[in-house]
């Protein structure tokens, strides 16, 4: 049997190197924790935040998956932001893929909120890391790990997605030329 862990945490220093810091967080007791480790000189000016024990969730979330979060700025929010979200997910079974926006920051951090704007998270395919980022081969038969991305998005682009759709709220950040890892970034709606 594949220890997911591992295979994800190899997978991280192959691309990203080794963490410069890790947090735990914890549901419940009697729930598995998720790790958010944090990563620097990957991208300029910015930390990588990599989640690690999501993938002990795959019978909610329908497979082995693990989040990457890339900011320029709100570093000492960003991973209990993250975890937060991830804990709603698993806590409401909902699947995490493309196209799933999970709002209310507001009730975790406000101060956040109020600064950069940011009320809502965004999950995604993975955008400016290598391909071979988004899946940890298990060079078996037993399922791959993928990867996705999550980012930061104003309330007025989550009204926007959830009145039309994944498809039509991406090609606008893309029209738009949106930075998704600029937090202080204005919306684009």
């Amino acid at each position: 049997m594949i220890n997911y862990g591992a295979l994800y945490f190899d997978h991280y220093t192959k691309f990203l190197g080794e963490p410069i810091d890790r947090e735990v967080y914890k549901y419940s007791e009697e729930m598995p924790s998720i790790q958010i480790l944090k990563y620097d000189n990957v991208f300029e000016e910015c930390l990588v935040y990599t989640t690690l024990g999501l993938s002990k969730y795959t019978e909610i979330m329908g497979d082995y998956i693990e989040i990457s979060m890339v900011v320029d700025g709100a570093f000492k929010s960003s991973g209990y932001i993250l975890a937060n979200k991830l804990f709603y997910c698993v806590h409401n079974q909902m699947h995490i893929g493309r196209g799933l926006a999970i709002s209310g920051v507001e009730n975790i951090d406000a101060a956040f909120v109020q600064k950069y704007n940011k009320s809502a998270v965004y999950f995604t395919e993975l955008y400016a890391f290598p391909e071979e980022y988004s899946i940890a081969c298990t060079d078996s038969n037993e399922k791959d790990g993928k990867l996705m991305l999550a980012f930061f998005i104003s309330q007025s682009e989550y009204d926007y997605f959830a009145t039309y759709g994944a498809e039509k709220f991406e090609d606008l950040l893309e029209e738009e030329n949106v930075d998704p890892f600029n937090v202080s970034r204005s919306s684009v709606v």
